[in-house]
């Protein structure tokens, strides 16, 4: 859902495909799962560590597993090792890079094969798009209001919160990050760790005077290098 990338971050999200990695038919953690405010390293039986060290785990079943890689890992080609009640699965290796960052953009915002990212109108529920979806309020964008775009892998804040805690405070993205609109800057008010969530970052966004269109070209920077991503976002005058 934040672009599928090959190679991982400290303290991004991960989805791990396989046999057995579960004992549990699922299971998402819940609140009692928690101590205070430390998410959970093992959640029905299974755990996982990355670059030997362990992740924190949110979702488990048979096939998958979702878990946040650990913070202070280092760059390079790393192992992910899965461990349950039957024993330790071999090791995988994948690629570590200090930022991989990606912006929400699930399959379910593709429309007409076009993919749109996760917008909400500032402090609503309303969510930017083109068209009505099922159970969700939509609508478009115009210059001058302020949106929230949520991602992944975008690196260290100020002040620090390591990968499994709840993010308690208000903080700063350490990386400089532009947000454009067609290639037309917006600012950005906010951009950090999203308080009261485990490793999701919130990034508020101006939308910018562009010409109207249901596939406005929606890209970023992160510290001058531009996201893979290609995603667009529907504007109105």
């Amino acid at each position: 859902n934040y672009g599928a990338f090959p190679a991982i971050a400290p303290a991004t999200w991960i989805e791990i495909y396989g046999y057995n990695l579960a004992t549990t038919r699922s299971q998402t953690w819940v609140g009692t799962d928690f101590n205070g405010n430390q998410a959970p390293s093992a959640l029905g039986g299974t755990t996982v560590t990355v670059a030997g060290k362990p992740a924190f785990v949110d979702f488990v079943s048979a096939g998958q597993v979702n878990v946040q890689v650990p913070s202070g890992i280092a760059a390079g080609p790393q192992p992910v090792l899965v461990t349950t009640a039957g024993g330790t699965s071999l090791a995988y290796t994948v690629t570590v890079k200090t930022t991989e960052p990606g912006l929400l953009a699930p399959p379910a915002f593709i429309l007409k094969g076009t993919q749109n990212v996760v917008a909400l109108f500032a402090n609503t529920l309303t969510y930017v798009l083109p068209v009505n979806l099922a159970g969700v309020v939509t609508a478009r964008a115009r210059a001058g209001d302020t949106i929230t775009l949520y991602g992944i892998g975008f690196g260290t804040v100020t002040p620090d919160t390591p990968a499994g805690q709840i993010v308690q405070q208000t903080n700063a993205l350490q990386s400089a990050l532009q947000v454009f609109f067609a290639g037309i800057p917006a600012s950005v008010s906010y951009a950090g760790f999203a308080p009261g969530y485990v490793g999701l970052y919130q990034f508020n966004v101006l939308v910018p005077t562009v010409a109207a269109s249901d596939t406005v070209p929606l890209t970023f920077t992160l510290a001058g290098t531009a996201g893979p991503q290609n995603l667009v976002i529907a504007v109105q005058n």
